[in-house]
């Protein structure tokens, strides 16, 4: 997928309203920052927007979609959550595994890593959150042999996408 700047929609700083009460604290400007693509499978016009909460931060954000456009993702890939992105691609991430090794590491998938990482952007992950996370999974009393599965699960993941060309490094491996 090529991009050019002409892909990216405008800067704008765009005020959250308000209610019309005078007694309601005025809530900071964001800053808005979007692009747009066509999807090359659809031929149909796609578009991402956010708010950041300074400048330099959409300029990052903006930066990395463009990065990930130049490598050849959708920047709905490139920002795609852990959750979706796990659900998508389970299969590839489990091939060659044995039967009876599929159980235990789904079920720390479902029970662990969605509820703890799901929200993130698989972009956004990296060794201190998977850190974090796994030392509340121990401080929780969970069994060593469930947080082996479950870290194991969460490793074939994201070298899943580390193959996809989504992240550089494996941060959980």
């Amino acid at each position: 997928m090529s991009v050019s700047r002409e892909t990216v929609a405008g800067w704008s700083r765009r005020p959250v309203r308000s209610s019309s009460s005078s007694t309601t604290p005025t809530v900071p400007r964001r800053i808005g920052q979007g692009v747009r693509w066509t999807d090359p499978t659809s031929k149909r016009r796609q578009s991402l927007s956010e708010g950041k909460d300074s400048e330099e931060e959409a300029q990052e954000c903006l930066q990395a979609i463009i990065e990930a456009a130049e490598a050849g993702l959708s920047p709905s890939q490139a920002t795609m959550k852990l959750a979706e992105y796990g659900e998508a691609n389970m299969d590839l991430a489990l091939r060659g595994l044995e039967l009876k090794t599929l159980d235990p590491y789904l079920s720390g998938w479902r029970m662990r890593v969605v509820p703890a990482l799901g929200h993130l952007a698989v972009r956004m992950i990296t060794n201190g959150v998977v850190d974090r996370t796994v030392q509340n999974w121990i401080a929780d009393e969970h069994s060593r042999s469930t947080v082996k599965n479950t870290i194991a699960v969460l490793v074939r993941v994201m070298e899943q996408a580390v193959r996809d060309g989504i992240i550089k490094v494996n941060p959980a491996g």
